[in-house]
């Protein structure tokens, strides 16, 4: 079985102690990505819910705790995928953070010798009680629960932790929370003194100060919040403050804050939407934001000036910081963490998962749109995605490849969206593309459809425009987009009642005068009696075009664009939604949604219906080397009340002569979600040897609304060919060993008179770098805040620049 796919930016990333490695959680497993390499090296799989935190709790040895809605913590080494511990909780776990893990990955406190979870849990149990969250400590290293919980208004927030780990924290609604650590041992939560903050606005993330006594905390507005001088009274326990909790939550007064332990506040706002993330730098000198904008901001903490990192595609979410100084990661909302510099401030690398469709797909169900495309060619699916584009993305390896921009317009991730990709096809060789966008009206005018063809160039994924079509419908929607198996023809539909078969073709280029260039033009025009066309499909030979017309289906000449018959009956009392001929029979399946779902096959010999099921199907797929079909169908709410089911759609594999499926599974998320046939010999690709003697046994794709996909032998209970290709997915990590030197500054130049090859070498590595006859001179010119503590790099700097000789037994 393989999978892929799913959220990456759900929870906060790690690195690991070394800074070479990137832990990552991504849906119920922890992917571990090279930080040189951006690919994945290995998974740490063994969490039955979805995991939400991953911390590396010392930096000696290879090891990391992960917390889950499983109820569980867990102790791995990352480095062979190996579980350790188990640790189970009563509840799930929302965030964990481990204060002392700073300090005992330097050196032991006597004091102070056993390792603190705090967790953050839900806890609403009777609809009278107010407090909707817990906090728990556990011992991690006897293994136990320690006594008392904290209360919090809501459970479902992100726990903080200050850099020397004497803080935690947490932004519940209008206050923030903040546990002072003891230094002993803990014998009950209870003992644990706290402090709040209050705001009249809703608190979304806070930071702590490295060193000094400053806490700052981002709303909802965008407005940043600067506390100094936190805390200079003694902490109170619990048990005092508890009593005016009530009234914390509910002071509408302009001077909410007026009671709290604080010397000043200063305010900033730059953020037009809520604050996603803060963090001070190591020297507490700066303090870095992100929030919808894209924009990631550095602020100088004495002065409130700002500097600004733009462009980074989308809304930023997260930010995780290495033992080298300089590089972070920040996480997008499109799926994205970005590896960055802030010596260069230039995106060094990145790792890309299936982004998000748009947030405006709900506006478009009644089409077929948004339906991945599929290269057989190559193993990959074709998405379009919110920014515009259309992203290619290797099953196989379970990375994103290339991406196409459809649209020229640039996208604003604050801004509501204008343009929407709402379909894209692929043909049979992969070597045209076709792609509709929809442009939303702007003050009630400029609305309409385009429909463009691409041409495939060199290379996975690259594609250059051919032809805009603008209007190809007049003033209806584009409903379908399909290819002919083996002619450069395109059929669109349309909701007006109508479809075009469209021909590539030699035209008159108009950028080029007189010249010729290839394009794609109108051959003829189809309709039905005026119905609604929502679907189109070709035979497998290419001979036969099959239209949905409102409940029937029309088969056409696609040469002559002649009628040749139609079925249907009354059973169909919505429009059909979807079709698909069925290779190796003479049969053709067809699907309608609305108010009267069902799902039929028709045998084209007889014209007449085989069977048929009163079904709401979200997607089909046919096998292209058996006459059998897989839909995902919703399974209706009564159904799984009654069941107790979990899973809300179930995947089917049928036959064209039996209505019995030959098997069935349950899934979860299946809603919005689709199925997909790949070859074998695609999927499954070097190092895997199988039997070409045999009958294909194509594996199935099923990819939920998440964009978590799996692929699997559905003839096959047992599929052992497939369960070797993860490992043969992960990449090596012999990177070269770098000294901490090189890591910020590059290789030393090998001829310190060849200046050219010298500059075009840290050009290569992105660093900063003048191209003089002294290169030294500049090396350490940069802000103070990217440039690293010498303490930390002063010994491999001096052992750069000595050659180290082994010393010879006698």
């Amino acid at each position: 079985m393989v999978s892929g796919g799913g959220i990456l930016v759900y929870r906060p990333p790690a690195f690991s102690g070394d800074g070479k490695k990137l832990l990552v959680p991504t849906g119920k497993t922890v992917s571990v990505y090279s930080v040189a390499t951006a690919l994945l090296v290995t998974e740490l799989v063994g969490h039955k819910g979805k995991v939400t935190s991953v911390i590396v709790v010392n930096t000696l040895v290879w090891q990391c705790w992960t917390s889950s809605l499983d109820a569980t913590l867990r102790l791995w080494d990352y480095n062979t995928a190996t579980l350790l511990r188990t640790l189970n909780i009563s509840r799930p776990v929302i965030s964990m953070v481990i204060p002392d893990f700073f300090r005992c990955s330097i050196v032991c406190d006597q004091k102070r010798q056993d390792l603190y979870a705090f967790l953050s849990l839900d806890w609403k149990e009777k609809e009278l009680d107010n407090w909707g969250g817990r906090l728990m400590i556990y011992n991690l290293t006897k293994m136990k629960e320690i006594k008392g919980q904290l209360k919090m208004k809501y459970g479902s927030r992100l726990l903080v932790v200050s850099r020397s780990g004497k803080y935690v924290g947490v932004a519940d609604r209008r206050v923030i929370h903040i546990w002072k650590t003891p230094d002993e041992e803990i014998m009950n939560a209870k003992e644990v003194k706290k402090m709040r903050l209050h705001h009249v606005k809703e608190f979304t993330t806070l930071a702590f100060h490295p060193s000094d006594r400053m806490v700052a905390g981002g709303d909802v507005t965008g407005r940043i919040l600067i506390w100094r001088g936190v805390g200079e009274c003694p902490f109170s326990s619990e048990n005092i403050i508890e009593q005016d909790e009530d009234i914390s939550y509910h002071v509408k007064m302009f001077d909410v804050g007026a009671k709290d332990d604080v010397m000043s506040r200063t305010i900033w706002h730059w953020h037009q939407s809520a604050v996603n993330f803060l963090s001070f730098s190591s020297d507490g000198a700066y303090l870095y934001s992100g929030a919808k904008e894209g924009v990631f901001v550095i602020w100088q903490v004495e002065t409130g000036k700002r500097q600004y990192f733009p462009r980074l595609g989308g809304p930023l979410l997260f930010l995780a910081e290495s033992q080298e100084l300089s590089r972070f990661t920040i996480s997008c909302a499109d799926n994205k963490i970005l590896f960055a510099s802030l010596s260069t401030m230039t995106i060094e690398n990145s790792i890309e998962g299936i982004k998000p469709p748009s947030s405006l797909r709900d506006n478009f169900r009644h089409l077929s749109s948004f339906s991945p495309a599929v290269d057989y060619k190559a193993g990959m699916l074709v998405l379009p995605t919110e920014n515009h584009s259309v992203q290619f993305y290797d099953l196989y390896y379970n990375r994103a490849v290339s991406e196409v921009q459809v649209s020229q317009r640039n996208y604003i991730p604050a801004n509501e969206t204008t343009v929407l990709v709402t379909l894209v096809a692929l043909s049979s060789d992969a070597s045209v593309m076709g792609t509709v966008e929809y442009k939303l009206a702007e003050e009630g005018v400029g609305c309409g459809y385009s429909l463009k063809f691409w041409a495939a160039e060199s290379g996975i994924g690259k594609f250059s425009l051919s032809t805009v079509i603008d209007e190809p419908h007049s003033d209806s929607e584009v409903s379908a987009v399909v290819f002919h198996p083996s002619m450069n023809m395109a059929v669109s539909t349309s909701c007006g009642g109508n479809f075009k078969i469209w021909i590539e073709g030699k035209i008159i280029a108009r950028n080029h005068g007189n010249g010729l260039s290839h394009g794609w033009r109108c051959q003829s025009v189809g309709s039905y009696k005026q119905k609604a066309m929502l679907c189109a499909g070709f035979s497998a030979d290419g001979s036969l075009l099959a239209v949905g017309a409102g409940g029937l289906v029309t088969f056409w000449n696609p040469e002559t664009n002649s009628l040749v018959f139609v079925i249907g009956e009354s059973l169909h009392l919505t429009s059909i939604s979807a079709l698909s001929f069925i290779p190796k029979s003479q049969d053709l399946v067809t699907i309608s949604k609305g108010s009267s779902p069902f799902l039929s096959v028709w045998n084209l010999s007889t014209l007449c219906i085989r069977w048929s099921y009163h079904l709401s199907v979200e997607a089909i797929a046919t096998d292209p080397d058996r006459p059998n079909f897989a839909v995902l169908a919703s399974l209706p709410i009564y159904i799984r009340d009654k069941l107790k089911l979990e899973e809300d759609a179930v995947i089917m594999l049928c036959t064209v002569e039996d209505p019995m499926p030959v098997a069935a599974w349950a899934v979860r998320k299946g809603i919005c979600g689709t199925v997909i046939f790949i070859q074998e010999s695609v999927l499954l690709r070097e190092g895997t040897d199988f039997d070409k003697s045999k009958q294909a046994e194509n594996r199935l794709v099923f990819m939920n609304r998440d964009h978590e996909y799996t692929a699997f032998n559905p003839y096959n209970s047992v599929d052992e060919e497939a369960q070797l290709v993860p490992l043969l997915r992960f990449s090596s990590m012999k990177d070269s060993v770098l000294s901490g030197y090189k890591t910020m500054f590059g290789n030393l130049p090998a001829q310190e008179g060849n200046i050219d090859k010298f500059a075009s070498h840290m050009a290569s590595q992105n660093v900063i770098c003048a191209a003089t006859s002294h290169p030294w001179e500049t090396i350490f010119n940069g802000p103070s805040h990217v440039l690293p503590l010498l303490s930390r790099v002063g010994a491999a700097f001096l052992e750069s620049l000595l050659e180290k000789r082994l010393s010879k037994e006698l």
